[in-house]
């Protein structure tokens, strides 16, 4: 096994999906289904169960990939360490974080740890919100992440901002639903689960109702796009409806009784322990708050 083959490894286990792999690599899909059955003969067992239409982990796909994310980041380590000169740091920053985290929290902070820190390459992934603290354990090093305000000792938080949750609609919809809506007959559009969710589902218990659920789904752009077409209400973080493209299409309709989501950078202990490159950004995060 080479580090690259864990690198594509742990693509895999990220996409779960054989296409998406193959183009973030590089790799045509019969060279990935070789990797594959490499790794596989090298491990002695069944690593994936795959068909046409998905991909599995197996148990001990599942071990590989959290020994592939310790070997992967102790040897991008062990480069950023032997790089390092006429004490400059040098080397790769991993974060990730959501679309609307990357225009609204992250400009600031970068502008600051690119200004002092002009030879560190940051890689920045983006992707759905609630992904973020998966992604610390595949490889990335600091996420941008919905946290809450409980001690947690298996990870370090800064918050930077709280946004309210606030209930949208379509202009239209909007105009139809009055000053003091019939929620049980409103159809809403719902992340499937996380932060929003139960604090919506907390609101509908109180209020003592049946929800219509129009649709659950991944992602609070998505949400957006179906409350715009006029599906039904979403529910999102202001700061999200705020920086959306589609706000002009959009109205707030409901505010006030679904709590605050809190947003900031995480990462684990051990990395940043290990790392001099992520103790730099995480010190630049103090000076340059957004």
């Amino acid at each position: 096994m080479d580090i690259q083959a864990l690198r594509v490894f742990l693509g895999l286990c990220r996409h779960l999906h054989f296409g998406k792999t193959s183009a973030e690599f590089h790799l045509s899909p019969s060279a990935l289904s070789r990797l594959v059955q490499r790794l596989e003969a090298s491990a002695g067992c069944q690593l994936l169960i795959r068909d046409n239409r998905s991909v599995e982990l197996t148990e001990q796909g599942q071990q590989l990939r959290t020994y592939a994310s310790e070997v992967v980041a102790g040897w991008d380590e062990l480069k950023r360490n032997m790089q390092q000169a006429d004490e400059q740091l040098s080397g790769s920053l991993r974060l990730f974080a959501s679309v609307t985290a990357s225009q609204s929290i992250l400009p600031n902070v970068l502008s600051h740890f690119r200004e002092n820190y002009p030879d560190i390459h940051i890689q920045l992934e983006t992707g759905y919100a609630i992904d973020a603290i998966q992604r610390l354990s595949e490889g990335a090093d600091v996420v941008v992440a919905a946290l809450s305000l409980d001690d947690d000792a298996s990870l370090l938080k800064k918050i930077v901002t709280s946004t309210p949750i606030v209930g949208v609609a379509s202009c239209d919809m909007a105009s139809s639903l009055g000053s003091s809506p019939d929620w049980g007959g409103v159809p809403l559009v719902l992340p499937g689960f996380g932060p929003v969710r139960d604090q919506v589902d907390d609101w509908v218990r109180g209020e003592g109702f049946k929800p219509e659920i129009y649709s659950e789904v991944d992602g609070n752009e998505a949400i957006l796009s179906l409350v715009a077409l006029g599906c039904g209400v979403g529910f999102v973080p202001q700061l999200v409806w705020e920086n959306s493209s589609l706000r002009d299409r959009i109205e707030v309709v409901a505010t006030g009784p679904f709590g605050e989501f809190h947003v900031g950078f995480c990462t684990r202990p051990r990395q940043l322990e290990k790392s001099a490159i992520i103790r730099a950004f995480w010190s630049s995060i103090e000076v340059a708050r957004p």
